[in-house]
């Protein structure tokens, strides 16, 4: 089966909030797509990993400041 077929057949499965979650992610992986150009795994020599822990802290700071917000009833 080709990629397209696999995700094709998982969706099928998948309920509409799920989906959603996928399309989420298609969406994200299209920005990337416009700014970095198509996803090479094999070719592209980024830290992953250390890319995923700068992304996890920023969004620890995101959440946090929406936590501080709520906490003083602001919108």
């Amino acid at each position: 089966m080709t990629p397209f077929e696999v995700l094709r057949a998982l969706a099928a499965d998948l309920g509409d909030d799920e989906v959603r979650v996928l399309v989420l992610v298609g969406r994200r992986l299209l920005m990337g797509q416009r700014s970095y150009g198509p996803l090479d795994v094999r070719g592209d020599a980024r830290d992953w990993r250390a890319e995923a822990a700068e992304e996890l802290l920023d969004a620890t700071v995101y959440l946090a400041r929406d936590a501080m917000r709520r906490e003083r009833g602001e919108p």
